[in-house]
């Protein structure tokens, strides 16, 4: 039995962590054997994928070691790349994380890059944040399909109705209390490792276009002059 390796491959603030606690959880509903989380981050090596006979759910934003990004390229059967207009990731990383604007645009420009070079991969789904796709049953159907998975309909309601804000707000809410929960000393943030929902994943808006209030003309032109293609652009698609 051969290793299996789906890549969850995200921009920032791209409701990522929603992508992959679906994929999870529809790998579970399909009963297809063992699943082994990993999060691959900036300068981590990507190691312990090739266990037989487990499926490797990797979730990611951006890598920065190139043998590591070469060898998870290599390795993943399937990518679900999720990506978002930058302007609106960098206000995101500015609300939720308190970063500065200097500080938020190289993560949201390595992320976006690097999301950039899967979308056309004949492995990939792609899916944009602003056509609202966790926000529509039907996303949960293509996401089975994508990946070969064909749960029973009760399912894909049970894990769709497990998705919505309100049920993700309480589940944040109850991590305090939640076994095996991590949390950061210095900003007080938790992680369960499990679903790898945040503390500062709680009372986010979503809201889409808020770039045009909350940043300067000459942090946007900045953004537009680092990021230039189109493409990552929602009025490129209109």
């Amino acid at each position: 039995m051969t290793a299996r390796v789906i890549w969850c491959l995200g921009m920032y603030a791209s409701a990522s962590t929603w992508l992959f606690n679906v994929v999870r959880q529809l790998h579970e509903a399909a009963d297809r054997g063992p699943l082994q989380s990993h999060f691959i981050s900036e300068n981590q090596l990507v190691s312990g994928l090739e266990t037989p006979g487990v499926t490797h759910l990797v979730k990611s934003h951006e890598i920065a070691d190139e043998r590591s990004l070469l060898r998870l390229a290599g390795q993943a059967e399937k990518i679900i790349v999720t990506w978002r207009d930058p302007r609106d990731a960098v206000t995101s990383l500015m609300r939720s994380h308190g970063h500065s604007f200097e500080r938020a645009l190289p993560f949201i420009e390595a992320s976006a890059s690097l999301c950039k070079g899967f979308l056309k991969d004949r492995r990939s789904l792609s899916l944009r944040y602003e056509t609202g796709f966790f926000d529509d049953p039907a996303t949960l159907t293509r996401l089975a399909g994508h990946l070969g998975y064909t749960p029973a309909a009760p399912a894909l309601d049970t894990i769709f109705q497990a998705s919505r804000r309100a049920a993700i707000e309480e589940y944040i809410a109850g991590l305090p209390s939640l076994p095996g929960v991590l949390q950061d000393p210095v900003s007080g943030d938790r992680l369960d490792p499990v679903t790898h929902w945040h503390s500062h994943h709680a009372r986010r808006d979503g809201e889409i276009g808020r770039w045009q209030r909350l940043l300067t003309p000459a942090q946007n032109n900045l953004i537009r002059t680092r990021l230039p293609d189109p493409f990552l652009y929602p009025e490129a698609a209109s």
